[in-house]
């Protein structure tokens, strides 16, 4: 079941009014009513409303839309995109399109309170970026608003910060503060073993696994031989059901963002998280297109970087060393570190989440049954186009993507944005579900859509845009992009 609601002007409200309705709707039991129009809260409803969720109750105060899949006292996480704080100098619209919003947020965790009453369990929250200001990240988004409105209306919402490091940096680079958090407490190790995705690339070579920033020896051993470990977050694993809040933008490892790929954000530890394998192809690699010495030499200083003892005035100094170097390559427009097409390994990692959230259970053992309930609405109200996930540019989308398969939500998103799901791994794999823990027995995402209304098959999605986004450098002419004119919302 896949519910989109779209809308030319749709924009995000201001925080001064906590995100709350401006129509004090049959179902809406708190105090507090905007004296402005939110209209991003009204297209949240209404997108329920087009699912037909708990229709024999809607106009009357005991609607509950959400109560199909979320019972009373159960324990609820909403997985939201806070990915980084605002850099300097990126506008407030480009900020918007890379984080879930707080008046997306607020309206849905309304009706998720709404379906666990009083002695359900909500948080919000995910594992930003190791040097992300988690509190900048919550003032930015309108995340603190949305906890100042609880906090007044004595609504039991916490928000969670699930990394167990965090590596803050300065302007240039350099580590500023360094935290580690209690893992015995809020780590559980998943072990995929030879289910994991990643098993098939190591058959002929070793495969050297990485991910920018992080040792890359602790990385190599999370993923050695017939092992593949995961360090996700209790909080997830604890949880009845997690409410997924991905953004709708491009991303330059993997093609898209939204909801699979936001599965990396319940991880703990990131030093876990396979994100491009050493060197090019010739090496048996997916770093970069084409080896050459010269960017052999620098993934090896890389290396070097971050295999040695943190905290060090050395260490630091290489670091901020390491950083501009790869800040100047960036604007030369060279690949790196895995951001392009032929990334085969971010994906595999990225679904390999996406089970172990569906299949886990409370102590991160694998089961042949689904643990725990999903569900996704993107935030695509302004959504991000091009270097995504991080320097996305903004584009006003106006959409709102609503499901209870998050795989199917992915190619009907890939569809919005004007790119073939065939063309995107992580989707087209996910959909094929070929392997052990499916997702989902797909259909290439052909399923009936309800898109302002109108029921329409997955393929004939109009396109948010009057154009396809465009993708991620490294991605061009490889996601399948409609052209011009090819049919808008």
């Amino acid at each position: 079941m896949i519910s989109i609601v779209h809308e030319d002007m749709l924009s995000y409200p201001e925080g001064g009014e906590y995100f709350s309705p401006s129509v004090r709707y049959p179902e809406y039991h708190l105090r507090h009513i905007s004296t402005a129009p939110n209209r991003v809260y009204d297209a949240v409803r209404n997108i329920f409303i087009q699912a037909g969720l708990d229709k024999t109750h809607l106009g009357m105060p005991d609607w509950n839309p959400l109560g199909s899949y979320i019972r009373p006292g159960q324990n609820v996480f909403l997985l939201c995109n806070f990915v980084q704080h605002r850099r300097p100098l990126e506008t407030e619209e480009n900020f918007k399109s890379k984080c879930t919003h707080g008046s997306v947020l607020r309206a849905v965790l309304d009706y998720v309170l709404l379906a666990v009453g009083k002695e359900g369990v909500v948080a919000f929250g995910n594992a930003p970026l190791q040097g992300a200001d988690w509190n900048a990240v919550l003032h930015e988004t309108g995340a603190s608003r949305v906890l100042d409105f609880y906090k007044s209306e004595g609504g039991k919402v916490i928000a969670r910060d699930l990394r167990l490091v965090v590596n803050e940096r300065g302007i240039l680079g350099s580590p500023t503060r360094h935290v580690e958090r209690d893992e015995s407490r809020d780590s559980i190790e998943v072990d995929l073993g030879q289910n994991s995705l990643l098993g098939s690339l190591a058959k002929n070579r070793p495969a050297r696994f990485r991910v920018s920033d992080y040792n890359p020896e602790r990385t190599e051993k999370f993923h050695a031989g017939s092992s593949h470990r995961y360090v996700v977050h209790r909080a997830i694993l604890d949880a009845d059901v997690v409410f997924s809040l991905p953004k709708l933008k491009t991303h330059e490892k993997v093609g898209i963002t939204c909801a699979i790929k936001g599965f990396v954000g319940t991880v703990g530890h990131k030093d876990c998280l396979a994100h491009h394998r050493f060197g090019g192809p010739e090496q048996g690699g997916d770093e970069y297109p084409h080896d050459s010495p010269a960017r052999g030499a620098l993934s090896r200083f890389h290396d070097y970087v971050h295999s040695r003892a943190q905290g060090t005035f050395v260490q630091r100094g290489l670091v901020a060393l390491d950083v501009n170097l790869r800040r100047v390559l960036g604007r030369a427009r060279c690949i790196q570190a895995g951001a392009w097409h032929g990334n085969d390994t971010c994906w595999r990692m990225a679904v390999d989440l996406a089970r172990i959230v569906h299949y886990a259970d409370r102590n991160g053992v694998m089961s042949d049954k689904m643990q725990r309930t999903q569900l996704c609405l993107i935030d695509g109200v302004i959504a991000g186009e091009g270097n995504g996930p991080l320097s996305p540019s903004a584009v006003s989308a106006g959409t709102l993507i609503f499901g209870d398969n998050v795989v199917a939500v992915d190619a009907a998103a890939c569809r919005v944005m004007g790119f073939d799901p065939q063309c995107i791994p992580m989707v087209r794999e996910a959909l094929a579900s070929r392997f052990a823990y499916p997702l989902r027995a797909g259909n290439n995402g052909s399923d009936m859509v309800v898109f302002n209304q109108n029921g329409l098959d997955g393929e004939a999605l109009p396109m948010a845009l009057d154009r396809a986004f465009k993708p991620s450098r490294g991605w061009r002419g490889h996601t399948g992009e409609k052209h011009a004119g090819a049919g808008g919302a």
